[in-house]
């Protein structure tokens, strides 16, 4: 499904379709200027700046200010840059189908002369030293890394996608490296695995250091009540973390139609009817921050105790205050491993035999109900809505699996990730 716009974003579209592509740009530069001069940025001259770049990681960032201790943190939103995306780069570009040097050089010129002003115009109020950003590969910061590194701006990459399956961490290395390679000073990752991943991408072994998962020091720092706003009255909580029809579906078999969306259904359908038959919890479905279909959900599963929430912004709080968490190919899965929280796998889709060995192995995971047929399903969830949590119950030894499951995947969260981070950026601040 493709997201509804609202009526400032058809306007908008709109526009842009008709008017000329320079004043398109210069209404762009204006707007740009406008929000980097409202920024309200808690900023100290005696101290050096972070210039990040915020594109779907808010809890990291979040992570990183708590920990701060040295350095002005300014926070830009990335979805105000890439709204050049259509103005300067292609479809196929801009959704890493094609090679981003395939991009005609004027425009990828037009658009770093832009960036040269943006980094004018942030370098009048903040002064940065270092440029922070989630990947390198979005079309829309690669000219600002090239404008960067003019002014000898560094730019270092927190990776904030540590969870790749088995069929991209080869069929991914190999997309990025030809598509979009990697361009910035370092990498900081989440595991020896991801590192491993890196390494095929084409990015050298002393250009990427293993520090954990940034947002993994929220667990420590904080326990948040923004999801009371949801509801009228605070109450236990069950959570469905949702997910886009071909989530992890291979790039090669996308032509023939494969998609999870009946399981995706059921199990949207299921809550929808779990919170009308039991008001004495509250439900949130959770969508991917990027899930095209927000705006359906939201529309179709309407409940007092039943919200349908985006952005990327509340996973951190959903998994530590869910009394139950239904999940499908998500990093939150390993988060709430990692919590010890009551986790049911789905895994009964008509498809997800053949492709199970390219997914990530939840299937195998130790600690976690694998739901792998819908009437397991039912019945595991019907028992826990009795008050019976006996499917949860795991052996010493299961517990002891699902940690080092965890540690494949996240290493050291201990709290301190962002502390590593800092304290392994000081040679990249001028």
């Amino acid at each position: 499904m493709q997201r509804r716009l609202t009526l400032k974003q058809n306007v908008y579209h709109g526009l842009r379709k008709v008017l000329p592509r320079r004043l398109v740009r210069l209404i762009y530069r204006r707007y740009i200027f406008k929000y980097i001069n409202n920024l309200h940025v808690d900023h100290d001259s005696n101290r050096k700046t972070i210039l990040a770049i915020n594109h779907y990681y808010d809890q990291d960032l979040r992570a990183l200010s708590i920990a701060n201790k040295k350095y002005n943190l300014v926070i830009i939103d990335g979805t105000e840059l890439s709204k050049v995306n259509s103005i300067y780069f292609s479809m196929p570009v801009r959704q890493l189908d094609a090679p981003y040097e395939s991009e005609p050089q004027a425009h990828r010129q037009l658009y770093r002369q832009e960036c040269r002003l943006i980094l004018d115009r942030l370098d009048r109020r903040f002064q940065p030293r270092l440029l922070l950003t989630g990947s390198d590969n979005y079309c829309f910061v690669r000219e600002l890394i090239a404008a960067a590194r003019e002014r000898g701006l560094p730019t270092l990459v927190l990776d904030k996608e540590g969870i790749i399956s088995p069929y991209y961490f080869e069929a991914g290395a190999k997309r990025i490296s030809e598509l979009a390679p990697f361009m910035s000073d370092h990498i900081f990752v989440w595991s020896e695995r991801q590192r491993e991943f890196w390494k095929k991408v084409g990015v050298a072994e002393n250009d990427i250091t293993v520090i954990g998962q940034a947002r993994s020091d929220l667990f420590y720092r904080e326990e948040s009540r923004a999801l009371d706003k949801y509801f009228p009255v605070v109450k236990p909580l069950v959570t469905l973390f949702s997910y886009e029809d071909v989530a992890y579906v291979p790039i090669a078999v996308l032509h023939e139609g494969i998609s999870w969306r009946e399981m995706k259904r059921q199990t949207h359908d299921y809550i929808y009817a779990a919170a009308q038959a039991h008001p004495e919890y509250n439900f949130v479905i959770k969508t991917h921050p990027q899930q095209s279909d927000l705006a359906e959900l939201q529309s179709a599963y309407r409940l007092d105790n039943l919200a349908v929430i985006g952005g990327a912004s509340t996973a951190n709080e959903l998994i530590q205050r869910s009394e139950l968490i239904i999940a499908f190919q998500t990093t939150a899965i390993i988060e709430a491993m990692f919590l010890g929280r009551r986790v049911i796998y789905t895994a009964w889709d008509a498809n997800y035999a053949r492709f199970a060995s390219d997914l990530l192995p939840f299937h195998k995971a130790p600690g976690i109900v694998v739901a792998d047929s819908r009437d397991r399903f039912d019945a595991v969830c019907a028992r826990f809505f009795s008050g019976d949590h006996s499917d949860f119950r795991f052996s010493t030894e299961d517990q002891a699996a699902r940690n080092r499951f965890v540690n494949e995947y996240l290493y050291r969260p201990d709290g301190h990730v962002c502390e590593r981070f800092f304290d392994a950026i000081g040679r990249f601040v001028a």
